[in-house]
């Protein structure tokens, strides 16, 4: 499979993922809309040449040849016609189910709807990622000094009991299966000393870890992972096979994976155990190797309804926090804040088909939840970014319906087509602005 078609797939992905948010924003103006009496015309799903229509008694349904997103055209353009013609200072004489029929308060309820649906639609989403069955890839809880390998780690603490190849038993009396629950209780540790129970040679030694204090005064051990030396995941194209087990590097022996990274700087003669025969290999000098180590897929405990429905909301007003922030780096013209936070409908539509794709290396619920993750992120976006007050977002209309609402006054048809002009050069130029962005970082990459 080539890369170009493997890059158009991800970016169909992530294509079709972002107009599905779109089409549901757009169906939460249609749904108020009829809610309140008012028609809606025209409800199309997706965009460019529309292929065939629905009709049903006030509707309209378009469906369109790019499966992207779609719109919601409500009843009202005869009204706006006709008091343009006759110069009319107000929308008074209107049809019954038209937009301009209703009051400040209904049309502002009907654009509301839009960012709402977003919101809600993200705690859903955010909802189904906590409570879909997931895998960790953990390691068991064996170790290595980074004494033993300073010039990696550029760091000279040392321990006077452990040694590397140690599988920790227990720490500070909580025992541990895997490296990380080991880990988690070294880096929250606020004990200079800790007894840690190890197996070493078959035997069960009770020790005791140094910890050294570091800058921001909490405590570091010199501890880090041994990772055997086992291919899992690889990459296309990658002379390494899923479980081959490295032997040695240039005529040395590797016992673990930072044996084999001392020699990252050097043309490398890997030999590989593979299925039972010694394979042998050269590959280039690099700090990043077409593959990854095994790891063991380790079942999580889905959390319940209410949990996942609480980490829903909280995840989704988090995002909603974040987001502000990124337009914040926009108003600010911070420009490496943008580039890095803020991206153009072509990154995102990429990045989302790439995560998930690379989800699938792993299992089918791996990559639901990226992708389910990831949109809604983009629902969340698409909430605030609706909200703006520009004219022609969901916004800008709410402001002007605010505002009549306080003033007790409507605005006039001439300025109303005034309005909608400049949101529609408004809208140009963010769309502009955004692909701009994606045509630096494209660049710059």
């Amino acid at each position: 499979m080539s890369a170009l078609f493997i890059m158009l797939i991800q970016f169909l992905i992530g294509f079709i993922g972002i107009g599905l948010v779109v089409l549901v924003h757009e169906t939460g103006h249609f749904l108020a809309a009829r809610a309140l009496g008012v028609r809606v015309e025209i409800f199309g799903i997706g965009m460019g040449p529309v292929l065939f229509s629905l009709h049903s008694k006030n509707t309209e349904f378009r469906f369109s040849l790019i499966p992207f997103g779609g719109y919601c055209q409500m009843d009202g353009s005869i009204d706006l016609v006709k008091a343009l013609r006759d110069d009319m200072k107000t929308f008074t004489k209107t049809e019954s189910g038209s937009y301009f029929a209703t009051t400040p308060l209904v049309r502002l309820i009907i654009f509301l709807a839009g960012p709402l649906i977003n919101f809600i639609l993200s705690v859903l989403l955010f909802f189904l990622v906590s409570i879909i069955p997931t895998w960790s890839a953990e390691n068991p809880a064996r170790i290595t000094l980074v004494s033993d390998y300073e010039e990696l780690f550029h760091s000279d603490i040392k321990q006077d009991e452990l040694r590397s190849g140690d599988i920790i038993l227990s720490v500070d009396g909580v025992e541990v299966q895997w490296y990380s629950e080991a880990e988690k209780i070294f880096s929250s540790s606020d004990k200079r000393n800790l007894p840690v129970t190890v197996s070493r040679d078959g035997q069960i030694l009770s020790l005791t870890a140094y910890g050294t204090t570091s800058p921001d005064g909490s405590f570091r051990y010199g501890i880090s992972l041994w990772q055997d030396p086992v291919i899992g995941r690889v990459e296309e194209g990658s002379p390494f096979m899923t479980h081959d087990r490295i032997i040695s590097v240039n005529g040395e022996r590797i016992e673990n994976s930072y044996d084999f990274y001392l020699h990252c700087n050097e043309e490398m003669n890997v030999t590989v155990l593979r299925d039972g025969q010694n394979v042998s290999f050269t590959i280039p000098p690099s700090v990043a190797f077409p593959f990854a180590w095994e790891s063991t897929l380790v079942p999580l405990e889905s959390q319940g309804f209410f949990s996942s429905l609480l980490s829903g909301i909280s995840r989704t007003i988090t995002g909603i926090r974040d987001t502000v922030s990124s337009l914040a780096g926009l108003v600010r013209m911070n420009s490496e804040e943008v580039r890095n936070e803020i991206t153009g409908p072509t990154r995102a539509a990429m990045s989302i088909g790439s995560i998930t794709t690379l989800g699938l290396e792993t299992d089918a619920f791996t990559s639901l939840r990226a992708f389910l993750y990831l949109l809604a992120l983009v629902s969340v976006s698409l909430c605030v970014a609706n909200l703006l007050p520009v004219p022609v977002f969901d916004g800008g209309q709410m402001i002007l319906n605010l505002f009549q609402i306080i003033t007790k006054k409507e605005m006039s048809p001439h300025s109303y087509v005034i309005f909608h002009i400049a949101g529609l050069i408004c809208t140009v130029l963010i769309f502009i602005a955004l692909y701009a962005l994606d045509i630096m970082h494209y660049l710059s990459a």
